[in-house]
């Protein structure tokens, strides 16, 4: 019996090929790249012809049953995939797998695609036949505190040196959909050379095609002009962006001046202090107007913002972000 891990399913397969594999969980993306992994290693092999079946509630099983019953011992290898609509398959679909899984072993490799099994379903006959015949891999979603380092990986093989902010940023926008992941890797491979890569330059490639951009949206507010820091939020909202990179540009650009802030009450000069943190010319303006106890303010604001966003607060995120604007370009909080 083998129920695989991702790591080793990989591994085996540079050694040898089973004649059966069952391949199921709840992540399409990882799913789909352990197929694709399979499929390369059968072309590796010599299995150059595929055929697929997709196995829904109208499926003919016997079409599965004619399959091998008509292969001859010197026609080609194959790789045949059966892609099931659902979990449960049942009696003909079961009977179908078990009597398959029972013949005798062949060239030929037979790939199992399904989403979710509940455990009444492992635990059933055809799955068991499948793991006694070759091997089943169990995919899990990557845990929350898993992401980073996979899309830390993903960057690496694009090519980037990724900063832990830019991963922290890429991973708040995408919310644990490596399918999006992906994307936004591709996209910034195609965008930008490779080599370092920081939140700053991946939030400025993400929006670099927007008229309003968040960085304006930065300047306006720390430059103390409202009424044009709202026109920007409200064309940032317009086009699309999301409120996630709002939030994240807006409250950088609070810490850092915070940073500023205390590297010149430890007794740094004004000007030394904003260029250690590359401040903005609006620094020491944005400094007297809001104060230290002013940005924390903003910071605590920013916070509740963060919860709408997550859907944690009923308010409207774009409100939310609204209130933080108006609050930071005030003329004092």
């Amino acid at each position: 019996m083998r129920i695989l891990r991702v790591e080793e399913f990989h591994t085996r397969l540079k050694a040898r090929l089973f004649p059966f594999y069952l391949i199921h969980g709840e992540e399409p993306l990882l799913i789909q790249e352990c197929a694709d992994a399979l499929r390369a290693a059968c072309r590796a092999q010599g299995i150059s012809e595929r055929q697929v079946f997709d196995a829904d509630a109208n499926f003919d099983w016997n079409r599965l049953g004619a399959e091998f019953s008509g292969m001859s011992l010197f026609g080609e290898r194959k790789l045949i995939e059966v892609r099931l609509a659902g979990a449960k398959l049942g009696p003909v679909g079961s009977q179908a797998l078990r009597e398959l899984a029972a013949l005798p072993p062949s060239e030929d490799v037979v790939l199992i695609l399904a989403g979710k099994l509940d455990r009444e379903v492992e635990k059933s006959a055809w799955v068991r036949a499948i793991e006694e015949a070759g091997a089943t891999l169990r995919v899990w979603p990557l845990r929350r505190n898993e992401l980073p380092g996979w899309i830390t990986q993903r960057l690496r093989a694009a090519g980037f040196q990724p900063a832990r902010d830019a991963v922290a940023l890429l991973a708040e926008r995408v919310e644990g959909n490596l399918l999006a992941a992906r994307q936004e890797i591709e996209k910034l491979a195609l965008l930008a050379e490779p080599g370092p890569l920081d939140a700053t330059a991946l939030a400025a490639l993400v929006t670099d095609s927007a008229r309003y951009s968040i960085f304006d949206l930065s300047d306006r507010v720390f430059e103390g002009d409202r009424a044009a820091a709202v026109r920007t939020l409200s064309g940032l909202r317009a086009e699309g962006t999301e409120a996630t990179l709002v939030l994240w540009a807006l409250t950088d650009e609070i810490r850092r001046v915070l940073r500023i802030a205390r590297r010149r009450a430890d007794g740094e000069g004004a000007e030394q202090a904003t260029r250690a943190e590359r401040g903005k010319p609006a620094t020491d303006a944005a400094l007297r107007r809001l104060g230290a106890q002013g940005l924390h303010r903003a910071l605590r604001l920013a916070a509740d913002v963060d919860r709408c966003i997550k859907g944690l607060d009923r308010r409207d995120a774009w409100d939310a972000l609204l209130e933080l604007v108006a609050r930071l370009s005030a003329a004092r909080t």
